[in-house]
């Protein structure tokens, strides 16, 4: 099969269902694994694939995420070819998405494999003492995960509580004043989609001298599919090491 993946964690997920073989285009930002995706011929980004290049390699499949790509590209591929798109807000929701993208591709098999490893580790779960917390995403505006995303589940699913609710929308815009009044004990800046970093850390840390503020990769939060596992394992370390 030829596949096109638009969205960079759903591209690792098919690689670790040993499809890597079968992708015949990704976008600029599909960087893990690095090795297996050399020669792979790039499609641009996420918000502004190359509907060209992709007609070009001819795909018999392409995958898109609700959230990375935009519902003009989502329509306009959907016309031409067999396009799945997902959207977990979850981390309950990736199990299934696992076996999802091995029904489509043919690799159920090692996608229940994943599947069942996910929810094993999910049922093992024992949350502590609640923690809440404010997750960033951007700066200049500032901008938080509110609950209700997958960044939020995550994180709640160890005993996190969002000082952002849902009511907020998904990618609220805050300020220094907001987030002293929402008083988190725990603030965590990721490197990506905002590269935050010391100078961050320090800033946020005058502004929120009682909470614990903290840098993580962000690959680990926000990507879902086989990566969830490694982002259960991050959470729980951060909550626990808060709580």
């Amino acid at each position: 099969m030829r596949i096109v993946s638009l969205c960079p964690s759903i591209t690792e997920s098919l690689v670790a269902l040993g499809l890597g073989g079968s992708l015949v285009g990704v976008t600029r930002y599909c960087v893990h694994p690095r090795e297996a995706l050399e020669g792979i011929p790039r499609v641009g980004g996420t918000k502004n694939p190359d509907l060209e290049a992709i007609a070009a390699l001819e795909p018999e499949l392409v995958l898109c995420n609700a959230e990375e790509n935009r519902d003009a590209d989502v329509d306009e591929l959907s016309r031409r070819y067999r396009v799945d798109v997902s959207h977990p807000t979850r981390v309950d929701e990736v199990a299934p998405l696992l076996r999802r993208l091995g029904e489509l591709t043919g690799a159920g098999v090692v996608a229940e494999g994943w599947a069942r490893a996910l929810e094993e580790r999910l049922a093992a779960v024992r949350a502590g003492r609640t923690v809440r917390f404010a997750y960033l995403i951007w700066k200049g505006p500032w901008m938080a995960a509110a609950a209700g995303t997958y960044i939020s589940d995550l994180l709640e699913t160890f005993g996190g509580e969002n000082a952002f609710p849902a009511s907020s929308g998904p990618w609220p815009k805050t300020g220094e004043e907001q987030l002293s009044a929402l008083d988190p004990e725990l603030l965590v800046l990721p490197d990506e989609p905002f590269p935050f970093g010391d100078t961050d850390r320090a800033y946020w840390k005058r502004i929120l001298p009682a909470a614990r503020v903290v840098l993580v990769p962000g690959e680990d939060f926000c990507w879902h599919g086989v990566r969830t596992l490694r982002g259960l394992t991050a959470a729980g370390a951060l909550l626990e090491e808060t709580g």
